[in-house]
């Protein structure tokens, strides 16, 4: 799911980003918008949407939702795994971490394939990062 921050409503108070449990949501370096909020951070959790004054935060339905549709750990084949949530990510490719159930935090990618994560599942979030990233603008 993901938020964003709606400029035309923003009154930049500022409750939105002491409301954040994941410090997803931070000051705009831009002029026009007073926040941002870093979507991989986000783990949609509603808390800002709550505590804004002037409901300037709207759901971006491009950004999937956490433990929603499409996310592997809310699989039966990848019970009890779980995933950084973006709060953590790996040093050298910046993916979340995944953790089997009793193991330690791996990286899908750089792992390559030691049992440790989940084989074929992958953040749906970041995914569509990658994807942003990655095409030109």
């Amino acid at each position: 799911m993901a938020l964003q921050i709606r400029d035309d409503e923003c009154i930049g108070c500022g409750a939105c980003e002491s409301a954040c449990p994941t410090d997803a949501i931070g000051q705009s370096p831009g002029f026009r918008v007073a926040y941002e909020i870093d979507p991989l951070l986000c783990n949609d959790c509603g808390r800002c949407l709550v505590i804004c004054p002037v409901d300037g935060l709207v759901v971006d339905g491009d950004w999937a939702v956490c433990h929603g549709r499409g996310c592997p750990v809310t699989s039966k084949r990848y019970a009890g795994w779980e995933c950084s949530e973006g709060q953590e990510r790996c040093a050298v490719c910046g993916g979340v971490l995944w953790r089997a159930p009793g193991g330690a935090w791996a990286c899908r990618v750089c792992a390559g394939g030691d049992g440790a994560v989940p084989v074929g599942a992958s953040c749906p979030k970041q995914r569509r990062a990658t994807r942003l990233a990655t095409t030109p603008h």
